[in-house]
């Protein structure tokens, strides 16, 4: 079964977290569910102010039932992962926006809003809003709280006086994307009493019953996504009008911006609409906002097949010693190629597998040893390579055990197409928010297409794979829309895009080509990186200088500037 990983992923937390000093166990222990929203609504606060909630920006004051509810309290914080000093600035609450921007009567939609106030309120010039990616990440409140701590801790080292100008002056805002959240009546979920069947990996069996059943299950997900009451209004149009109401609510100026992965597609779309409001924008880790989901899905394979050729078979062919695999890339390649299926599937199945070295010694291992007796369980089979010797070089050695064992563990329980097990769909709030986010911004091709885009990936791209993420979308039966509004973007003078040369989940080339597109953008091009989420997740001090300089004084680096893996 595929397992790949959903397009668009958010900066890790891990990485973050050890940035602010804090453990990844502490994370995922705590659920990190920072606000939890159990206490009655407050009277709201009417502001007002112009709203431009129409795409002719006509000024007006927001819907009557539109506003902003701050909460007594942050539930639920454990006090060993966040900065204490930075949850004391932090507060929770719900804003309350209209289900249809453009017809404001249809009712109302419920979101977690979180803010991370100035440490130095008497210095205070504004607020950044932050969105970590998805589409439909719940992450945002968590994001928006580790991002402050971040800029805090950075403000005490090497990066200095941007960050600390940043963490006095500038509130930090995260609104948890339509369709999410915590009020169960705002939430999307998708299901349907249709029956998701089991499926069989798609670049491994191309077999007529395995197609069927790929097609089945495309078309239950897209129906059960579809006719939900809440799915024509989850599309990045109405969550960039979302955030055009937020910043009116709060009284601000403009709207400075810092969107991760999915985060610069809805951030391009915010400026298509409101050119003359954007502030300070940086976007990190593009998706092309000048092409659509279905374009960005078939860019996924070729990008993984560049970085398995450069991270792995060029890395192990340049020392063989250590690596044990030979000199020949084409032919470490090969072992990948003749990997026993179930092995094979693991290996693509997440980005730390195939871009590892040491996991391809663990994986032709394995491969070799259940070929040659494959009713060997698990517990033989660890022992086995806790005695094996991968290589003479103690620290590769370790690394291809380590990779072994996890390796196994997916070996034995592959996760299912779409992480959807079989029986009646049932899927959770932000999965459902991503597969009608996916179909609802861009238009898709047919079943036709796309069974034959899976045919030429499985034997062009065998290391990428042929998963789609918008596969499902070829029976979406809602409204679509065109994509990013490009018309008034060029208007737009204050966007820095952040981009690493590898990248399997927004790749260079599709950012490259939305960079072009816009005259007045600059651009940070990180060379020898592999990463998804530059900024502030790899501790590169070259980045961290471009984008703290630019968020806190507007000093825009070069149109194009590079940095190094290495800075």
């Amino acid at each position: 079964m595929s397992s790949e990983k959903p397009y668009a992923s958010y900066i890790p937390a891990h990485a973050l977290l050890q940035q602010s000093g804090a453990s990844k166990d502490s994370l995922w222990k705590s659920k990190m569910v920072i606000c939890k929203l159990k206490t009655q609504r407050a009277m709201w606060r009417s502001v007002c102010v112009a709203s431009l909630l129409a795409i002719g920006g006509c000024a007006t004051k927001p819907h009557p039932e539109s506003g902003i509810e701050w909460l007594p309290a942050c539930e639920d914080i454990p006090g060993d992962v966040l900065d204490p000093e930075v949850f004391a600035r932090t507060e929770c609450g719900i804003v309350t926006v209209p289900l249809d921007h453009l017809n404001p009567r249809v009712g109302t939609l419920s979101l977690d809003i979180t803010r991370v106030a100035a440490r130095q309120p008497h210095l205070r010039e504004g607020a950044i809003f932050t969105n970590p990616g998805g589409p439909g990440s719940s992450g945002n409140s968590t994001f928006t709280v580790l991002l402050a701590s971040i800029w805090k801790g950075y403000s005490d080292g090497l990066e200095g006086d941007p960050y600390r100008h940043l963490t006095d002056a500038y509130d930090v805002i995260g609104i948890t994307p339509r369709g999410g959240g915590s009020t169960a009546d705002s939430q999307l979920v998708c299901q349907s009493d249709e029956l998701i069947v089991a499926q069989n990996d798609i670049t491994e069996d191309r077999s007529p019953a395995n197609l069927m059943a790929i097609e089945h299950n495309a078309g239950v997900l897209a129906r059960g996504c579809a006719n939900q009451r809440l799915a024509p209004f989850i599309n990045t149009d109405q969550t960039a009008r979302d955030m055009e109401l937020v910043r009116v609510l709060l009284n601000e100026n403009k709207l400075n911006y810092f969107g991760n992965s999915y985060g610069t597609w809805l951030g391009a779309w915010y400026a298509g609409l409101y050119p003359k409001h954007v502030g300070r924008m940086v976007l990190d880790s593009n998706v092309d906002w000048t092409s659509t989901f279905q374009n960005a899905s078939l860019s996924v394979a070729p990008e993984k097949e560049r970085i398995f050729a450069d991270f792995v078979a060029q890395l192990a062919a340049s020392n063989p010693q250590a690596y044990q695999m030979g000199n020949d890339p084409m032919a470490i390649r090969e072992i990948f190629l003749r990997l026993l299926p179930p092995v094979r599937v693991a290996l693509r199945s997440d980005n730390d597998f195939y871009s590892s070295a040491h996991h391809l010694m663990a994986a032709r291992a394995l491969s070799d040893w259940l070929h040659d007796s494959p009713d060997l369980d698990d517990t033989v089979l660890l022992a086995r390579a806790q005695t094996h010797r991968f290589s003479p070089d103690t620290e590769v050695d370790q690394g291809a055990r380590q990779a072994f064992a996890s390796l196994l563990a997916v070996v034995r329980q592959p996760a299912p197409w779409n992480g959807l097990v079989p029986g009646p769909l049932k899927m959770t709030p932000d999965d459902s928010v991503r597969s009608t986010v996916l179909c609802n911004d861009t238009a898709s091709s047919g079943d036709t297409f796309w069974t034959e885009k899976e045919n030429r990936y499985a034997s062009q791209y065998p290391v990428g794979g042929s998963f789609f993420p918008a596969r499902h979308c070829a029976g979406w039966s809602g409204k679509q829309y065109a994509g990013v509004p490009l018309a008034k973007l060029a208007q737009v003078h204050s966007i820095v895009m952040v981009q690493a040369q590898y990248d399997d989940q927004t790749p260079r080339a599709g950012a490259l080509n939305a960079f072009a597109s816009l005259p007045n953008t600059h651009m940070t091009l990180v060379r020898d990186a592999y990463l998804h989420g530059v900024s502030f997740a790899a501790n590169n001090a070259c980045v961290n200088r471009n984008v703290g300089e630019y968020l806190a004084y507007g000093r825009k680096p070069e149109r194009f500037s590079t940095c190094f893996a290495s800075d």
